[in-house]
């Protein structure tokens, strides 16, 4: 009878434990995205999927921005089996580069990703014209690579050595393993990376949320 008790708290704790986490992915889900005026891109919604295939960005942004996504977007073509290229055909890509007003950047904040998983996704990434002064281009660029990161499912690493660390980091980022290994549950990454578990991306970024 004791046995029998065990397995059913165990049994009970098991099935609470897969409930609040049904419950904590349905909130999060539930969470809103910022939201612009902006078309989005027509087929955002690919950014779901696991295999991506062509993958167009649209870059509406002046330079240095344009360049640092366009850097960015040859990085991601080396981590993940999948064709990304700059499209300028609103009805023909799946993400979209803005300028980003007060709505949605605070005075600290110079780029923000709308997140797939959250309510409301568009497929847009805004950036801070503003901020371009008081970045070099190595910084920019990360900067894009994170915000791709963010729109291809990617939260934040606490690791200060990892591109998706938020504040702070230095030049030195890489994709580190974490990073590797969360981002194979969203897409499929190329075999060498599976076997290589990081990158390194050159480059720096201050306040990305």
């Amino acid at each position: 009878m004791i046995k029998n008790r065990q397995l059913s708290a165990g049994v009970l704790a098991v099935s609470l434990g897969w409930a609040s986490g049904v419950w904590a992915a349905i909130r999060e889900q539930l969470r809103p995205n910022w939201t612009s005026a902006d078309a989005p891109c027509a087929n955002y919604e690919v950014l779901r999927n696991y295999s991506l295939g062509e993958i167009g960005v649209k870059i509406d942004v002046a330079e240095p921005w344009a360049d640092g996504f366009r850097r960015a977007l040859s990085f991601w073509n080396t981590v993940l089996e999948a064709s990304f290229h700059e499209e300028t055909d609103l009805n023909a890509c799946n993400v979209r580069i803005i300028n980003g007003g007060a709505d949605i950047l605070n005075h600290a904040v110079i780029a923000r990703s709308q997140i797939p998983d959250w309510a409301n996704f568009r497929g847009k990434i805004a950036v801070s014209a503003a901020a371009t002064k008081e970045l070099s281009a190595d910084e920019i660029y990360a900067t894009a690579v994170h915000e791709l990161g963010h729109i291809l499912g990617l939260g934040h690493n606490a690791d200060s050595r990892s591109v998706m660390y938020p504040l702070n980091v230095d030049g030195t980022e890489i994709l580190d393993s974490q990073d590797i290994l969360d981002l194979s549950r969203h897409h499929e990454l190329r075999r060498a990376i599976s076997s290589q578990g990081f990158l390194a991306t050159p480059g720096g970024s201050t306040n990305i949320p």
